[in-house]
């Protein structure tokens, strides 16, 4: 099987074609968006912070931002920075990728409105530029996809998350890459997922990067596996943190785990990797588009809206409550699992065709909605 994409200059293929606007920091975020809301064909891609970051802090959102830019679902980019040294830290990063990239420096140009005006006219020629490229045939072992979940429920384990599990699979099956993130939501059952690991390299980088997250948040005075199932999981029939995190595993099939990546690193090789990122949905999937994951599966038991600016997010339930409230926001509903008797491989079939429609250009819900954020995970103050 294939899907139609667009084929980058650097063998990547992008399941859209956008212009992605970028703030490099902050103080840009309104001049971006302005400019978004007068040319058709690009996307905001916002941040907060940046400026008086540093460390770890400053390098993760400089990667993180030209990820998001180099993403394959992205033709051409234009930064909108305040000067020019941190405006060329971003864009260093994404010239190698082979597509246009274009700079505007607010304290050179002459401020927010000649910004603007600058800005809406780079954009309309390089929407125009892009527009060029047609959809081609592509393989499938062209396709990086993230797995996610959200407003975990105890439907999610035993049908939405088995049925991403069946796509990951078929994804990897035909060469292809699935990432499977959220560090807190394999506690209790780390170890369950960590015998999947190709060797002990593997194994001990995946279980280092657990008891990582968990020490950090320990220091701080929080204990996760204390305050894990969140209340709207409890409400959902999950009662212990184990119980969720073995639900949420199986998002990513039964492939072995070749690889563990930090927040927001680019995928290289073929298979099932782990990306370590923060729970919660936007920072994790934001990590996932950056490092270059094309397309979002993200499961959700008793509901959750929010998809991802570049990575178009597929909204998946099993909870047939959840299918019928927020039908505006669902694209694929596997509640017959539970409630009708459905096979399990046939609503993974199900998935995975859709999963292609997408790919070859049919919409998410949450990008004709706008349903869609970004947020880069920090760690430290900022000075």
């Amino acid at each position: 099987m294939k899907f139609f994409g667009y084929q980058r200059q650097n063998g990547e293929v992008g399941i859209r074609n956008w212009v992605g606007v970028i703030s490099v920091l902050d103080v840009a975020n309104p001049i971006t968006r302005t400019i978004c809301q007068n040319v058709s064909g690009t996307i905001p891609i916002t941040t907060l912070f940046v400026r008086g970051q540093y460390g770890r802090d400053l390098e993760i959102a400089y990667d993180t931002l030209a990820g998001m830019g180099r993403n394959a679902n992205v033709g051409a980019v234009l930064l909108i920075g305040l000067e020019r040294t941190s405006t060329e830290a971003v864009a260093e990063r994404i010239r190698h990728s082979g597509k246009p990239v274009e700079s505007i420096m607010l304290q050179d140009i002459g401020g927010s409105i000649a910004a603007i005006g600058h800005g809406i006219r780079q954009a309309c020629n390089l929407v125009i530029e892009v527009s060029r490229i047609r959809r081609t045939s592509a393989p499938i072992s062209a396709l990086s996809i993230g797995v996610e979940c959200g407003g975990s429920d105890s439907t999610s384990g035993l049908s939405a998350n088995p049925a991403i599990g069946y796509v990951a699979d078929q994804i990897v099956a035909e060469g292809g890459r699935v990432v499977i993130s959220e560090t807190a939501e394999f506690m209790g059952a780390e170890h369950v997922f960590a015998r999947r690991a190709i060797n002990e390299q593997v194994r001990k980088a995946f279980l280092d990067r657990i008891n990582q997250h968990e020490q950090e948040a320990i220091a701080r005075g929080i204990d996760i596996r204390g305050t894990n199932p969140v209340p709207d999981n409890i409400r959902g029939g999950l009662s212990t943190i184990e119980e969720k995190s073995l639900g949420a595993m199986v998002k990513a099939g039964s492939s072995p785990l070749m690889g563990v990546l930090e927040y927001s690193e680019t995928v290289s090789g073929k298979g099932m990797y782990f990306m370590a990122t923060p729970a919660p949905a936007v920072e994790s999937m934001t990590g996932l588009a950056a490092g270059g994951c094309q397309l979002i599966l993200f499961a959700t038991g008793v509901g959750n809206t929010i998809g991802n600016m570049v990575a178009p997010t597929i909204k998946i339930t099993g909870n047939t409550n959840t299918a019928a409230n927020l039908s505006d926001d669902i694209d694929v509903d596997v509640s017959g699992i539970l409630e009708k008797g459905e096979k399990l491989s046939e609503a993974g079939q199900r998935l995975f065709e859709h999963t292609l429609e997408v790919a070859s250009g049919t919409n998410t819900k949450s990008e004709v909605l706008n349903q869609r954020e970004t947020a880069i995970s920090r760690f430290e103050p900022t000075i």
